[in-house]
């Protein structure tokens, strides 16, 4: 028995270091890119982003807590605009979504505040492909070099690459509708 818990010892030991070398491999920043086509105007696509009430519509954290509290600055719309949120769920928590730089019809350049979790950014491209939009919505996190915090990342860039997936199926929905 004692010769036992030795060898699941070792094991778990061996598996253990090899996780914490593997890290070493992994990248302390996150990048994720998503696209989507949309027919629609360019005027269309860009008011969905710009105004910062539109994302109540199509935002895919709204939509995972829809009694989320939102409030926005005046005006809500162009750069420098910002809205507050507030949710008693636990993975959206409360912060601030900033739209810290506007190029007319070309991106919109977000800054994100998470009240207790740091701060992070996010950027919408849009560019013609023949009379549709592409919008490129992409976002980089650092996560840090500590091993769980790189595996966490991992993670984590596969949720957010699904929540983008949503959130510019909603985009899309809405500027065609209009």
């Amino acid at each position: 028995m004692n010769k036992l818990l030795k060898k699941i010892g070792l094991w778990t030991g061996l598996f253990v270091l090899g996780l914490i070398l593997i890290s070493f491999l992994l990248p302390s920043e996150i990048h994720v890119k998503r696209s989507i086509e949309i027919k629609a105007s360019m005027e269309h696509v860009f008011d969905q982003v710009v105004d910062l009430r539109n994302w109540e519509k199509w935002d895919p954290w709204k939509r995972m807590d829809p009694t989320m509290v939102i409030t926005f600055s005046n005006p809500p719309l162009g750069e420098g605009s910002f809205y507050k949120w507030e949710s008693q769920n636990k993975r959206l928590g409360s912060g601030t979504l900033t739209l810290k730089r506007v190029v007319q019809f070309e991106e919109v350049q977000t800054a994100i505040e998470f009240n207790d979790r740091g701060t992070g950014s996010t950027l919408f491209q849009f560019h013609h492909k023949g009379d549709n939009v592409v919008v490129d919505w992409s976002m980089d996190v650092e996560v840090g070099m500590m091993p769980w915090s790189k595996y966490i990342g991992l993670m984590m860039r596969s949720e957010l690459k699904k929540q983008f997936d949503k959130g510019l199926e909603g985009l899309k929905f809405y500027a065609e509708k209009n």
